[in-house]
C-alpha cells in the first residue's frame, strides 16, 4: 500500500465505499465483503480524510470564525472567557467525531 499515490488512494477508497453502498442496497453485501471492505479502507484511509474531506474543506473559515469570536469575548467579557472556549473546543472538534462516527456515506 505504500507504494500508491495519493490519488490512487483516494480512488481506492472511493470505488470501494460505492461499491459497499451499491451491494448493500442491492443485498448481496455479505459478512466477508464487510471484512475486506473494513480492512481496505483501514489501510488506505486510516485517518478518514474521506468522511472529513468535506469538513476539511469549510475548517479555516469555521475556525477563525470561532477563534475571533473567543477572542472578543475574552477581551470584552472575561468572565465568560472559560465557558466560550469550551463551547469553541466543542464547536470545532464534535463535527470532526460525528463525521467519523457516522462513516462514509
Amino acid at each position: 500500500m505504500t507504494l500508491l499515490t495519493e490519488s490512487e488512494k483516494e480512488r481506492l477508497v472511493e470505488g470501494i465505499i460505492s461499491n459497499r453502498k451499491i451491494g448493500i442496497t442491492t443485498g448481496q453485501w455479505n459478512e466477508n465483503n464487510e471484512f475486506a471492505y473494513d480492512f481496505l479502507k483501514g489501510r488506505l484511509d486510516p485517518l478518514h480524510m474521506y468522511e472529513l474531506s468535506g469538513f476539511l474543506n469549510f475548517v479555516p473559515i469555521y475556525g477563525a470564525i470561532l477563534y475571533l469570536t473567543v477572542l472578543a469575548i475574552q477581551q470584552n467579557i472575561r468572565s465568560l472567557f472559560i465557558p466560550a472556549y469550551l463551547v469553541g473546543v466543542v464547536a470545532f472538534f464534535a463535527p470532526i467525531l460525528a463525521l467519523v462516527a457516522a462513516g462514509p456515506q
